[in-house]
């Protein structure tokens, strides 16, 4: 695993999804990232889409949390006034099945022996974002 922490964008592939974003179309490219159909197992690209599209689509709405990279927040600042309050839906769908046991990153840090480390990290997004949408209806 490319991986040198629990935060969404401490792996290598993270960090290309967010080169990826840089050159996309946000709002098609974050419903691709959160389409995962009928999928019965997530692979590990399939979650960190979600967890990386999750991550940007909080930052958007409420306050970036600690630890996002500078092209991040350079990101951020161009596109503050994106509309993603409708990807929320998805986007907690999306992360139940990452933070699942369906899941290629859920297995991946269990076999690292960081999994409580990594579920923390990745479940105060997922109950963030569940408040932003309590907040929003």
């Amino acid at each position: 695993m490319g991986s040198w922490g629990p935060g969404t964008f401490e792996d290598d592939i993270a960090c290309d999804w967010l080169e990826d974003l840089h050159e996309s179309d946000p709002i098609a490219f974050f419903a691709h990232c959160l389409d995962l159909g009928d999928l019965q197992y997530v692979e590990f690209l399939a979650c960190v889409g979600v967890v990386c599209t999750a991550e940007i689509v909080h930052s958007l709405i409420c306050e970036p949390r600690a630890g996002l990279p500078e092209a991040a927040y350079e990101w951020l600042e161009e596109n503050q006034r994106l509309d993603v309050v409708p990807l929320i839906p998805d986007t907690i769908a999306g992360l139940h099945r990452v933070l699942g046991p369906e899941s290629e990153m859920h297995e991946m840090w269990e076999d690292s022996g960081n999994l409580h480390v990594w579920e923390a990290k990745t479940s105060d997004l997922l109950r963030r974002l569940e408040s932003v949408l309590a907040n929003n209806r």
